[in-house]
């Protein structure tokens, strides 16, 4: 079984899901935003994930099956979102996920997946010196890029302030303003996670969440997809700056 394992790493199919993977969420989310860069990642992550799974039981792919189904619609869940905040505030590991129920038909590359691990040696790199060289490398890059589409593309956190640090902000007119925009942008209201944040929206590939530090101050922080996170943070600063005055967004030198 090791050994059939080890090989599906170095084979033409399993070396394209990772390089795709990792072309895509390094450079092509950033450059080209959308629908196709969007579920590629989802499609080739599940790919590289699955290929060793189902080489190494081959009589088990309904198991596999259902494991990997379960765990994707967890992670694409708000019921993941618990585990993802633990993480982030332990620091153990940055995560970060936008709950998008369309990104379940990636699920559709599985079925091919089983069918090309059972057929092995097929796709196999031919040359047992270059299978050598080839798998360290691949291994590590598979690490990386598992882990490395967990985390959110673009994330954002910038305070709402009182310019006069003795007067209290109008809390619950901001919140209603910030839920307006929100939900305009087509995000759905999330339930609060304390004390990580207060109340939360997501939806259309942006996670918005938001908490009261002082009587003066809102922590809003914005994780997404990077043009649609920018325009929604621009969206918030504008709207904001022209129905309350005395106002003043902070942003840290650097994101948390």
């Amino acid at each position: 079984m090791r050994n059939r394992v080890l090989a599906v790493f170095t084979t033409w199919p399993f070396v394209l899901a990772l390089a795709v993977l990792l072309v895509n969420d390094a450079l092509l989310k950033q450059a080209y935003p959308g629908f196709i860069t969007g579920k590629l990642s989802d499609f080739a992550g599940l790919a590289v994930v699955a290929l060793p799974l189902f080489a190494a039981f081959p009589r088990h792919t309904r198991s596999i099956y259902l494991a990997l189904s379960g765990a994707f619609l967890w992670w694409k869940s708000p019921l993941s979102g618990t585990f993802i905040a633990f993480m982030n505030d332990t620091q153990l590991l940055r995560m970060g996920r936008i709950v998008d129920y369309g990104d379940l038909i990636a699920l559709a590359v599985l079925p091919a997946c089983a069918m090309f691990a059972v057929s092995q040696p097929r796709g196999i790199v031919s040359s047992v010196v270059l299978r050598r060289w080839i798998l360290p490398p691949v291994l590590a890059a598979t690490l990386f890029g598992v882990m490395a589409t967990s985390t959110a593309n673009y994330r954002k956190d910038f305070d709402i302030r009182a310019i006069e640090s003795s007067v209290p902000i109008p809390r619950d007119e901001i919140v209603e303003a910030i839920r307006e925009i929100a939900v305009k942008r087509g995000l759905e209201p999330g339930k609060p996670n304390l004390p990580h944040w207060e109340g939360s929206f997501e939806g259309s590939g942006v996670f918005l969440t938001y908490s009261f530090r002082e009587t003066n101050e809102i922590a809003v922080g914005i994780q997404g997809e990077l043009r649609k996170g920018e325009k929604l943070r621009d969206e918030i600063k504008k709207s904001l700056s022209l129905r309350f005055n005395g106002l003043n967004f902070v942003e840290p030198p650097q994101e948390r």
